[in-house]
């Protein structure tokens, strides 16, 4: 093999079973899991976005989990540079780093690379706080269409944070924010992934999956969850985290006093949509190893892993 280090990728759309399997994993092979996550990331998020258990993260190595607040923002970005900095770590502790998770634009930047893009800056971010007392997102939207013609066709006027960010790079580098999309750093260049895709065939399994994950979620105490998040951190309906399927519903539903079932089939519609959207990334996704759960449980996976593990 050659001196890219070795990275599995576990990819797979919500509710399918991705943390078990890591965990089967972990018991058998020198790896450390790290979580492709957005919304694990959240210290206190723990019912909604089905985390580990305090008892499994304690016994088994987990990176990437409850490393911000809730009132904190994290972009893909972050967890680009957090990403690499923690699989330089894993391997000093001579162990393959197994990448676990769901969020495919997470994904998506690791396998394509990061572009170059200007920081943020705190001057030109309250210039954009201020610009936001006075004009729509729309409005805004529509300044693009002066210096940015590509982020105008290809935002969504209602995307106010894209919009800002677009404006915000383009008062920082004097340059549009799409000029930066072809200059990129690649991971692939020190690492040498295995991807592999988990899937299901059913659509009928996948959906019962989902109804049985929104139960738990809710039997667990999902409302009483978000209410205490909401409260310890001043959150609001805007703030990053709340934006996270059963989050932002429950915030809506302790507003507006709709029925618990209404909430419950709410967040159930939300998570199918999410697995839509999951298959229609995982579609994009090249040089990558399908995985039917359904007919080959793990048997396959481990074979695949015992191969490319072997000079080990």
């Amino acid at each position: 093999m050659n001196n890219r280090i070795p990275v599995i990728a576990l990819l797979g759309p919500t509710a399918i079973g991705k943390s078990k399997i890591a965990l089967e994993l972990y018991d058998q092979y020198p790896i450390e899991i790290v979580s492709v996550d957005s919304a694990m990331i959240y210290k206190d998020m723990d019912i909604g976005t089905d985390k580990p258990t305090h008892d499994v993260l304690a016994s088994k190595k987990h990176h990437l989990i409850d490393i911000r607040n809730p009132n904190q923002n994290y972009n893909v970005g972050d967890f680009y540079s957090d990403v690499n900095n923690v699989i330089t770590e894993i391997h000093s502790n001579r162990k393959v780093p197994l990448l676990v998770g769901g969020s495919m634009m997470y994904f998506n930047r690791l396998f394509k690379g990061l572009s170059q893009i200007p920081g943020r800056s705190i001057s030109d971010r309250k210039l954009i706080n201020h610009l936001n007392n006075f004009y729509t997102s729309t409005q805004l939207h529509e300044c693009l269409k002066h210096f940015d013609q590509k982020s105008y066709n290809n935002i969504n006027k209602n995307d106010k944070q894209r919009i800002e960010r677009a404006i915000e790079v383009y008062m920082s580098s004097g340059k549009p924010i799409t000029s930066f999309f072809n200059k990129t750093n690649l991971l692939e260049v020190n690492y040498k992934f295995i991807n592999i895709k988990l899937t299901i065939s059913s659509r009928k399994d996948i959906h019962e999956k989902i109804s049985h994950r929104v139960q738990q979620m809710f039997k667990k105490g999902l409302i009483d969850e978000v209410i205490y998040v909401r409260d310890k951190y001043s959150l609001s309906k805007d703030s990053q985290s709340m934006k996270s399927i059963g989050y932002r519903h429950v915030l809506e539903y302790l507003e507006t006093k709709e029925t618990v079932n209404d909430l419950q089939n709410k967040c159930l519609f939300a998570t199918r949509q999410l697995a839509k959207r999951q298959h229609t990334w995982l579609k994009q996704f090249t040089d990558i190893i399908d995985i039917d759960i359904s007919t080959n449980k793990t048997d396959k996976l481990k074979q695949i892993i015992d191969n490319y593990l072997q000079f080990i």
